[in-house]
């Protein structure tokens, strides 16, 4: 098989591997589904455009929060994905908020008042969102002490774990999974400069840490080393593997 086969056959897997678990992670919304229209938006999508009427539940793919804190500098605030919640009016008042993907994004999209009145009479599908949402403020406090105490090459390898844990499968003794984000939207989500991201990529490949297979696809050969380049990698993991297999080290 030809590399360019073979990198289109790891993408094919992934990405049915990336479906499988977002029916997993929406099966306990299920009952919202009835009352919500299936949308799908572009790489790039102005969070004001969303409407202030609605909540939307990320149904595919993972999306950043992006904003301009300044002038010419993009920032991605946090990672969403599948059952994830967002509802736009609630969002922080930052400049130029828009969601971003590699590809474009699938959402449920409910009314607010729906979505009030069916977790109003439902005491378990509120726990879920409730549960859902206090996830999502976990995972922001994970990314905020990792920005505050990290080096360049720990964000790495945090950015790594956390996406190795929820879109990783094994192939082998390795990880696979196809990275979430472009060089340039890790930099912004780990506050680095690009080409820091590549010269730690590169880096992490040569100790063969991690192998590239493409623009996208990364297959972590050695986990445990992975996360030894991380003081957070147990903290990660603790957060983003709740409810999924373990993988193997």
């Amino acid at each position: 098989m030809s590399m360019t086969a073979t990198n289109s056959a790891l993408r094919s897997r992934d990405r049915a591997g990336e479906c499988v678990r977002a029916d997993a992670e929406l099966a306990a919304l299920i009952k919202l589904q009835g009352r919500a229209q299936f949308v799908r938006l572009g790489n790039h999508c102005q969070l004001a455009e969303l409407g202030s009427g609605f909540v939307y539940i990320v149904a595919k793919g993972v999306i950043g929060i992006e904003c301009s804190v300044v002038s010419g500098v993009r920032v991605i605030t946090a990672l969403l994905y599948p059952g994830d919640v967002v509802v736009p009016k609630l969002q922080a008042p930052l400049p130029g908020l828009v969601l971003t993907s590699q590809r474009p994004a699938e959402f449920w999209k409910i009314a607010t008042t729906a979505f009030v009145e069916e977790t109003s009479r439902d005491d378990q599908l509120w726990q879920t969102i409730f549960l859902r949402l206090n996830a999502q403020n976990a995972r922001q406090q994970m990314h905020t002490a990792a920005m505050s105490a990290l080096n360049s090459e720990e964000r790495v390898a945090a950015f790594l774990v956390e996406s190795g844990t929820r879109l990783g499968f094994p192939s082998g003794r390795s990880i696979s999974f196809e990275l979430p984000l472009s060089r340039y939207g890790i930099a912004d989500y780990l506050s680095l400069n690009a080409d820091t991201v590549s010269r730690t990529f590169s880096a992490l490949a040569a100790a063969k840490i991690i192998e590239r297979r493409g623009r996208f696809q990364i297959s972590v050969r050695d986990w445990s080393a992975l996360e030894a380049k991380c003081p957070l990698s147990e903290a990660i993991i603790k957060l983003h593997a709740a409810g999924k297999p373990s993988l193997t080290r």
